[in-house]
């Protein structure tokens, strides 16, 4: 049976269009999930969940015996979403200024801040940042400020409508994938016209930092529902020898996010080598493998980052993905 690394997949608009839709007419955009209802109820740990494959607990704690990752004591039977809500310093957001994004999380049934999270990937809060119109990518590291509130300050670079992505895993819960609408101040465009049609690459070799990256997968290999390889060659762009320094990057030798053209689906995937639990520091290339799955056909936008000499890259790949039973009509 193959193996299929942790995925995320969710809806990234928790909130509700009209208030997304509110928000481009307001000069500042804060947001919160609805609360939790009565019946929403999480009871105490149930078990010791791998965060990068959530379909393993255990009943003691000890490390993941696919990735070696140290298991998270946890509910693997929760579902109920963190409140989440965003403060914005200073509360109008402007394109080109420094903002700070606090992030306020609550227990979804005592309403009480949380202050425990687990580290997954090295970190123990990843954000993503991404212009509506894929332009705009970050991933960011909030940084937990004195009243243990997770902060980043950030310059959003263009006037327009922005997703903060918040991927956290409380621990005593289980992992959180929560989204935030933020418009900026003077932003008259219409939300509606802002969704891009994903121009699809019609090459998947990239170079960046002097280095070739190439998505080796055939486009009608690429299904949804179905478990996928995502197979990622590294080498050198002046000479194409096989590059073999690739550095831990959150506990792997590369990292990659993937988002349908509708931001409704979000995948955060790392390949089946997990470095998290050892004292690996480097060494890896020239072939990296994603493990993962497409919930859905349509176009999508894969940001893949990577490591050498000290300095992160990031190259991105659009492509189409078929529903099942489609033929490919051309193109990528």
């Amino acid at each position: 049976m193959r193996r299929t690394a942790f995925v995320i997949v969710a809806t990234l608009f928790s909130v509700s269009l009209a208030t997304a839709l509110s928000a481009a007419s307001a000069p500042t955009a804060q947001s919160a999930p609805a609360p939790a209802s009565s019946a929403a109820q999480q009871p105490a740990v149930t078990g010791y969940i791998c965060p990068m494959h959530p379909d393993v607990v255990e009943g003691e704690p000890g490390k993941c015996p696919r990735c070696g990752m140290d298991l998270v004591p946890g509910n693997p039977l929760g579902t109920a979403n963190y409140r989440l809500s965003v403060e914005t310093v200073p509360k109008v957001v402007k394109a080109g200024q420094k903002v700070k994004f606090r992030f306020h999380v609550e227990d979804p049934v005592t309403r009480k801040p949380v202050k425990d999270f687990a580290i997954v990937h090295d970190m123990p809060y990843h954000l993503f940042v991404l212009s509506r119109d894929t332009k705009v990518f970050m991933h960011e590291h909030p940084v937990r400020e004195a009243d243990g509130v997770f902060a980043l300050e950030v310059t959003l670079p263009q006037p327009g409508h922005y997703v903060l992505i918040s991927d956290f895993f409380p621990v005593g819960g289980s992992g959180q994938v929560l989204t935030t609408p933020i418009v900026t101040a003077g932003y008259d465009g219409d939300v509606f016209a802002a969704i891009p049609t994903l121009a699809l690459d019609e090459s998947w070799s990239k170079r960046e930092a002097g280095t070739n990256v190439d998505l080796r997968i055939a486009p009608t290999a690429l299904v949804a529902s179905e478990d996928l390889d995502l197979p990622v060659h590294f080498s050198i762009a002046a000479s194409g020898e096989p590059v073999k320094d690739l550095e831990r990057y959150l506990g792997a030798f590369a990292h990659a996010l993937i988002v349908n053209e509708e931001l409704t689906e979000y995948i955060h995937a790392h390949p089946e080598e997990m470095l998290e639990g050892t004292d690996i520091k480097s060494g890896g290339g020239p072939d990296v493998v994603f493990h993962t799955l497409f919930p859905k056909g349509g176009r999508y936008k894969a940001w893949i980052q990577f490591q050498r000499g000290g300095k992160l890259s990031t190259v991105s790949f659009t492509f189409r993905v078929l529903r099942p039973g489609e033929n490919i009509t051309g193109g990528r």
